[in-house]
């Protein structure tokens, strides 16, 4: 297997392989969340450990019809459990489309401690890795957000 360094991307280290997110799973200072455009797929199973962030519900106002306010990214981060110091690892469908939005939207209020799942959601299933329906228990957080 290509290891990620060495396929000429620009920013490799915004990226982690299904390997190493396969080890960190239970790693306490991750947050694994996934983010897609089918809202169907999150609930039909998902990566042990993973939070979901919706990208409608969760990441856009709805009355501005915008990205959501500082406020809003506040009561997200800390509904999710996260702190400034907690690497949040995204994946999704779509070629992690939408995972990538949800990246943008967490870096745009000064979280940068964020990488993508390499491959997203189809290459972790077709790797035959393990799913879960089980929702896991996060402890809310008070995060305060950049202006």
């Amino acid at each position: 297997m290509t290891d990620i360094q060495d396929r000429g991307y620009a920013n490799p280290d915004v990226l982690v392989s299904t390997d190493w997110l396969t080890a960190n799973l239970d790693n306490p200072d991750i947050r694994i969340v996934e983010s897609n455009e089918d809202p169907l797929l999150y609930p039909s199973g998902h990566i042990p450990n993973a939070v979901e962030v919706d990208w409608v519900k969760d990441l856009n106002d709805p009355l501005s019809r915008d990205y959501l306010d500082k406020a809003g990214f506040e009561a997200l981060a800390s509904r999710i459990g996260i702190t400034p110091e907690t690497t949040v690892i995204f994946y999704g469908d779509k070629s992690n489309w939408w995972a990538t939005y949800a990246l943008w939207v967490f870096e745009l209020f000064g979280h940068t401690n964020s990488k993508v799942l390499d491959g997203g959601r189809l290459k972790w299933e077709q790797e035959g890795r393990e799913l879960t329906r089980e929702v896991p228990t996060i402890s809310p957080t008070s995060y305060t957000a950049q202006e």
